[in-house]
């Protein structure tokens, strides 16, 4: 075939392939509701509308959030023992908070759990506490599981399932394939993204958190990493085709696929056979032609380098760099993210990784936790600010999430804790969130949960938050929820009303 036939055949075979393209993803050949729908029948349990979630940042702490110095304080227990907040001793945790410069109260009361005891706000904190506006918003969940190492808790805790399970995904997959496969919603630009910080990053089984499980692959969320010199801007710019023959390339690559379609077909006539591989190939396509749209949310001014500095320590603030792309990701006018999640690990790592302080626990949290909330706050709206930069908690919901938590006692008597899913917290704020609140429990004698929430209702949560059908073959079944629930409505029910509080 000549060059020139050639090219104006692949043209039209191009125009020809688009019309059919993704027919596999948008529909089936029985007609029924569009993926993540929330069925009629089960509307009593459906968040309103108004007071649903449109976006979602969650803020996942990399190696394991303290709970006893953050989101679960109680200034009463242990302050003897040399346990729980108090764990390095009285004076350790008061001449580090003044040394850092954060004044005020070394605690905040929050409200009571479940079994009557009133939770403080611990002393890293502090950034977070100088925004009443944010707590006023914060629903604190005390969350428990059995997986001591990362390998295996990191993956319960971004998906909601165990190592091994076919439907090991994460929560930004469902919510790109929601969005993308509702009426219209179809774009190159993605919905859903995963930030992982750009060094000292061992993973752990973190990138779970981009796993597409038994979700066709047009769901998996875009994985960044956030790094100075990263080379995605030019890689979108697609500068081994250039400009010139950018078109005649993707003409001749529609003419590849049309003909790779047509060995689906019957003597190559009538619908083709469906192929979930066909239908990611041609996704991937298609996305790759819409590269320029990508590049404009992805300028390269996002990637350059930010000064950070938290209790005497200056160097480049890989959580800062996280938060303004993640403001920039979900506050943009047009093709803007319904979720972001932004992979942790703090100012100054620890050697072992993130926030996993085996060792100079005191001297780690107190630099990292206040840093990278401080970074959260700088990019939420104050009242009456109404930046169109920052996020509004009236439409976005910020998730705050860990593997596990960290012992209540020093870990073989050293200066570090170690791993403790016995016992653990999750926050959400803003989004259907209107007011304080906590669920669940621990126990003062052992720092064990009493009543708790699992890893795997906390991403269900999410899902009903923005008004995603959470049960599905490819996400999660009634017997995930606890409470006795027996069918899908009740569990539901109690994921909207027991878990997130939503009564009225």
């Amino acid at each position: 075939m000549k060059r020139r036939t050639f090219l104006k055949t692949a043209g039209t075979a191009g125009l020809a392939a688009s019309a059919g393209t993704f027919t596999i993803l948008r529909s089936s050949r029985r007609a029924k509701a569009a993926w993540g729908a929330w069925p009629d029948d089960k509307a009593e349990a459906l968040i309103p509308e108004e007071r649903r979630a449109k976006k979602v940042l969650e803020l996942y702490f990399y190696g394991g959030l303290n709970a006893f110095d953050a989101f679960y304080t109680v200034p009463e227990w242990g302050q003897s023992q040399d346990l729980f907040l108090w764990a390095f001793g009285a004076s350790t945790v008061n001449n580090r908070f003044a040394s850092c410069g954060f004044g005020g109260n070394l605690t905040e009361p929050f409200f009571e759990d479940e079994a009557g005891t009133t939770v403080h706000l611990g002393p890293w904190l502090a950034p977070l506490r100088q925004r009443p506006d944010i707590v006023d918003r914060m629903r604190i969940v005390v969350q428990r599981h059995d997986l001591l190492p990362h390998e295996g808790a990191n993956p319960v805790a971004l998906t909601g399932q165990r190592l091994g399970s076919p439907r090991l995904a994460g929560i930004g997959t469902s919510i790109q394939r929601y969005f993308a496969e509702r009426p219209g919603g179809l774009r190159p630009v993605p919905y859903a993204y995963v930030l992982y910080p750009g060094s000292e990053f061992p993973t752990d089984n973190v990138r779970a958190a981009s796993a597409v499980g038994l979700h066709p692959g047009s769901a998996r969320a875009l994985s960044l990493t956030v790094e100075a010199g990263s080379v995605i801007t030019n890689l979108l710019a697609r500068s081994t085709v250039g400009d010139a023959d950018r078109e005649r390339f993707d003409r001749a690559v529609d003419h590849y696929l049309t003909a790779y379609a047509n060995r689906f077909r019957r003597l190559g006539k009538g619908k083709a056979a469906r192929s979930a591989a066909r239908s990611d190939l041609e996704f991937a396509h298609f996305a790759r032609k819409g590269a320029n749209e990508l590049q404009s949310l992805l300028s390269s001014d996002l990637f350059s380098p930010i000064s950070g500095s938290a209790c005497g320590t200056n160097t480049t603030s890989m959580p800062a760099m996280q938060a303004r792309m993640a403001a920039s990701l979900l506050t943009r006018p047009d093709n803007g993210a319904r979720y972001v999640h932004w992979i942790d690990a703090g100012l100054t790592p620890h050697p072992s990784a993130g926030y996993d302080t085996h060792d100079s626990h005191i001297t780690y949290a107190s630099r990292n936790v206040a840093h990278t909330l401080q970074q959260l706050v700088d990019i939420i709206n104050e009242p009456g600010e109404n930046d169109p930069s920052k996020i509004d908690l009236d439409e976005t919901m910020v998730v705050i999430n860990t593997e596990f938590g960290r012992t209540p006692y020093p870990q073989g008597g050293g200066s570090g804790l170690n791993h403790w899913p016995q016992g653990y917290v999750n926050v959400f704020i803003g989004g259907p969130i209107r007011e304080r609140g906590i669920y669940g429990s621990i126990t003062q004698d052992q720092g064990m949960a009493q009543s708790w929430i699992s890893p795997t209702e906390n991403r269900m949560l999410i899902l009903a938050a923005m008004g995603i059908y959470p049960f599905s073959s490819q996400t999660f079944a009634v017997g995930d929820v606890g409470g006795g629930v027996s069918n899908e409505l009740e569990a539901a029910k109690r994921l909207k009303e027991v878990y997130l509080g939503i009564t009225d």
